[in-house]
């Protein structure tokens, strides 16, 4: 495997993969990127902290405060052309698509005053406005979800799956591929259901969108090896990194930097290397330090995960 020189920190810090072993991950295999919001609402100023990591690649969920889904053209356009002044390319585009009521239906789960949950018969514009913006950004991948979780989830896998069959034939149409992700909030929450899922559905335009951090949450402990093994990975396209742990006295849990939680990313990452990924990945930090300052939260998020990638 072909090595170059893979990141360099904001502030002047470098890390080359020139300093590691021959056996270290590459930033091109990775395809390391990180949800823009997750850092600031100013997109400009979120490529800049990501050219400032040597990241190639950005997720895009809400800019300028902003729904990706509801930018105007002027938005579009300027979004573009700063991509374009940054080197950064779209990985994927977030959509809040079937992160609602199944209807018939209830969730603990459903938030009323929640506008990314809205009704069932909204959902056809949600998907059709999510691959018109996929073709904006030259991707071809949409993030998904697999409704609103119900007390027993295994009763409405049927149902799940074949909205998630027309859903597919939809996006296979358009060229575009739908990446589920396990929502710990959604009836696909861990590894284990994403993987049942597609076994379910055998459209080539679904895969996953494996978040350890949610399968986490979800119970699913450990999310590695755990979740990650059944999942087929020549259907695993994305990744989202965060970690969790539980909260002190063992009640509930909390977001942590990556590499200071509970999930064994140095395994994952090993894993990725073994198996060949080539999917893309984003941080999605959630973990807030206590200045509740996003972006320096997203910076030691991110700090850890170049640490565990030089010991992959």
């Amino acid at each position: 495997m072909r090595r170059r020189n893979f990141l360099k920190t904001a502030g002047g810090a470098a890390i080359a993969l020139s300093a590691l072993p021959a056996w270290a991950a590459q930033l091109d295999q990775f395809k390391l990127g990180v949800i823009t919001d997750e850092v600031t609402m100013d997109f400009e100023k979120a490529l800049s902290w990501c050219k400032g990591f040597g990241l190639q690649w950005a997720e895009l969920r809400f800019l300028w405060g902003k729904y990706v889904m509801d930018l105007p053209p002027d938005d579009v356009s300027r979004a573009k052309d700063l991509l374009a002044k940054y080197g950064i390319r779209v990985s994927v585009i977030d959509s809040p698509y079937y992160k609602t009521l199944l209807p018939g239906t209830e969730s603990r789960f459903l938030d009323k005053k929640d506008a990314l949950q809205s009704g069932f018969e909204k959902q056809a514009p949600i998907l059709e406005r999510a691959i018109a913006r996929a073709k904006d950004f030259g991707t071809d991948k949409v993030r998904i979800f697999g409704f609103l979780r119900v007390a027993d989830p295994k009763t409405i896998f049927e149902r799940v799956a074949k909205e998630l069959e027309k859903s597919a034939e939809i996006a296979r149409k358009e060229g575009v591929r739908l990446v589920l992700e396990n929502e710990f909030s959604c009836n696909v929450a861990t590894g284990e259901e994403a993987a049942a899922m597609l076994h379910a559905v055998k459209s080539p335009a679904l895969g996953v969108n494996w978040d350890p951090g949610n399968a986490y949450v979800a119970g699913e402990r450990p999310p590695f090896p755990k979740g990650y093994e059944p999942i087929d990975k020549k259907r695993l396209w994305h990744m989202h990194l965060k970690d969790a742990q539980p909260k002190e006295g063992g009640k509930g849990w909390e977001w942590r930097p990556v590499g200071g939680g509970k999930i064994d990313y140095l395994g994952q990452f090993r894993a990725l290397l073994k198996d060949g990924y080539e999917g893309t990945m984003s941080l999605e930090t959630h973990y807030l330090n206590a200045a509740k300052d996003k972006e320096a939260s997203s910076r030691e998020s991110m700090e850890g995960i170049l640490a565990t990638i030089r010991k992959a």
